[in-house]
């Protein structure tokens, strides 16, 4: 049977062992956003989407523009360039506009 020494043991360490993951949880959630891809910079991934092995599409923001670029294992091609992204919300915006015109 545990004696009580070994009981504040076990439990000093146990709260240690919290501690400690929770202050690495707090020092990646606070400095480590940058190391992340697409989170922060001048250079953010906003969507990729997988269209077979090693290829798929991708919306990139760079200096302040958009791209729609498709990737495979050899290429990477730009295929559309934006100076602004529509949301969703804006295209639903404008297309009821444009059906209540008609």
């Amino acid at each position: 049977m545990l004696e009580y020494s070994d009981f504040l043991r076990v439990l000093s360490s146990l709260v240690i062992v919290i501690v400690l993951i929770y202050s690495i949880y707090y020092i990646i959630n606070r400095y480590g956003k940058g190391i992340l891809p697409g989170q922060k910079g001048l250079i953010q991934i906003k969507e990729i989407r997988y269209i077979g092995k090693n290829k798929g599409l991708a919306v990139v923001r760079a200096n302040s523009k958009y791209y729609f670029l498709s990737f495979d294992d050899k290429n990477l091609s730009i295929i559309e360039k934006w100076d602004r992204l529509e949301e969703e919300g804006d295209i639903k915006a404008e297309n009821e506009s444009i059906s209540d015109g008609n």
